[in-house]
């Protein structure tokens, strides 16, 4: 008897062992929402109630049709968008959890929307993107049989924005291209835009278009490379090419931001033997290479990683190559040009190596480059007349503006 009893137990308990190792079938999804998004798009959201799916498939039917697969997502990613639907016509919408065990026991809900005749409309690309605004637009090519009360563009941090936000514009009524200008961006961040319509049966929207502001106090210049908007040192954006207030300070050639570098500091006549001197003065040298340092470093300026680089993190110094670019691109090659090009570059002057004294400011500039010339270091120079890169001698303090690495 003995054995006729425990035997069924010990594998009872054999059985329990191998199953209790098998993958559970995931649980099934819930919430599932569908919005039309564009005239040819629907976006698909779900609830995921679940911790061991390894993905979702999606299943639509049309109108009154059977549901098929349409495609899925990988684990976790609870949206999905529908890019292949036509106007006219009603398509519903279900969603199941699955892996290695099986599918859900059950669907998510069922979801059902309606693509109705509406414009027809495109988004045009972000252009003239700068820290704090845009410019886009769209290009409505039908009303789709109602007049179209309003359009503009919308935009936000998040994908699919739609015309609840606030940060829309209204660019007029019927059909045709429009520019929309896009204020109060934060700098740095990337933004989703749509063009919309709307009409008496409601609004569609174009397709999105993404972009990506400049950081603050930056300007794209002539050669399509992002710039710091003022010079080392100054108060504001030069509003004219004798602004002081968009002069700025004036750097010996190599150093770093220690003190020197103000149009006010004191000078001395000791030499640096280091990279970093103690002193905050004005270093001034009549002789030999007029080096602020000796022996000299030509390395201290060298890209973003150069020891003594100035500027704000990821800019540096722009090299002659790269300001020749930027003079081409100028309307004139003077200091009318200068002022008049996105980097709106004064006259700020120079300071003298040997006797310390500012010239110039007003009538001249002068902006390092991060090119050696032998004992000496290239210099862009701006007059009334022309601008053209010269040499100067490292102990001149002389102009900073710090392009993007």
């Amino acid at each position: 008897m003995k054995k006729f009893v425990w035997l069924p137990i010990f594998f009872l308990l054999l059985i329990g062992c191998e199953t209790s190792g098998l993958e559970e079938i995931p649980l099934a999804p819930t919430e599932l929402k569908a919005t039309v998004a564009s005239t040819n798009q629907v976006e698909l959201s779900w609830k995921d109630n679940s911790t061991n799916e390894t993905a979702y498939k999606i299943e639509r039917k049309i109108d009154s049709g059977n549901f098929t697969e349409i495609g899925a997502t990988s684990k976790d990613v609870t949206i999905f968008f529908d890019q292949t639907v036509t106007l006219n016509t009603t398509y519903t919408y279900r969603v199941y959890s699955s892996n290695q065990a099986g599918k859900s026991t059950l669907y998510s809900n069922e979801a059902t929307v309606k693509m109705i005749s509406g414009p027809i409309l495109t988004t045009t690309s972000a252009t003239e993107v700068s820290a704090i605004g845009a410019k886009s637009g769209g290009n409505i090519t039908s009303d789709g049989g109602s007049p179209i009360t309003a359009k503009g563009v919308v935009w936000s941090t998040e994908t699919m924005p739609t015309v609840s936000l606030a940060t829309k514009t209204s660019d007029g009524t019927g059909t045709g291209t429009f520019q929309s200008t896009l204020t109060g961006l934060a700098g740095n961040t990337k933004y989703y835009v749509r063009a919309y319509a709307t009409t008496g049966s409601g609004t569609t929207y174009g397709e999105e278009k993404v972009f990506t502001t400049l950081p603050e106090n930056t300007v794209v210049g002539a050669n399509g490379k992002i710039w710091m908007d003022r010079n080392l040192g100054a108060s504001r954006v030069a509003t004219s090419s004798t602004d002081s207030l968009g002069f700025g300070d004036l750097y010996q050639w190599g150093r770093a931001k220690d003190g020197h570098q103000l149009r006010t500091s004191a000078t001395t006549a000791t030499l640096a033997t280091v990279d970093k001197p103690a002193t905050s003065d004005f270093i001034n040298v009549k002789t030999g290479t007029q080096d602020w340092r000796n022996p000299q470093n030509s390395t201290l300026w060298q890209g973003v990683n150069g020891s003594n680089n100035p500027c704000p993190t990821g800019f540096r110094l722009p090299t002659v190559a790269e300001w020749n670019l930027e003079i081409a691109g100028w309307s004139s090659n003077n200091n009318a040009g200068a002022f008049v090009s996105s980097l709106k570059l004064p006259m700020a002057g120079s300071r003298s190596a040997s006797t310390g004294d500012i010239s110039l400011a007003g009538s001249g500039g002068y902006y390092w480059t991060s090119t050696v010339d032998g004992n000496r270091s290239r210099v862009v120079v701006i007059s009334e007349s022309q601008a053209f890169v010269s040499t100067s001698v490292r102990g001149d303090g002389k102009s900073v503006r710090c392009i993007r690495n």
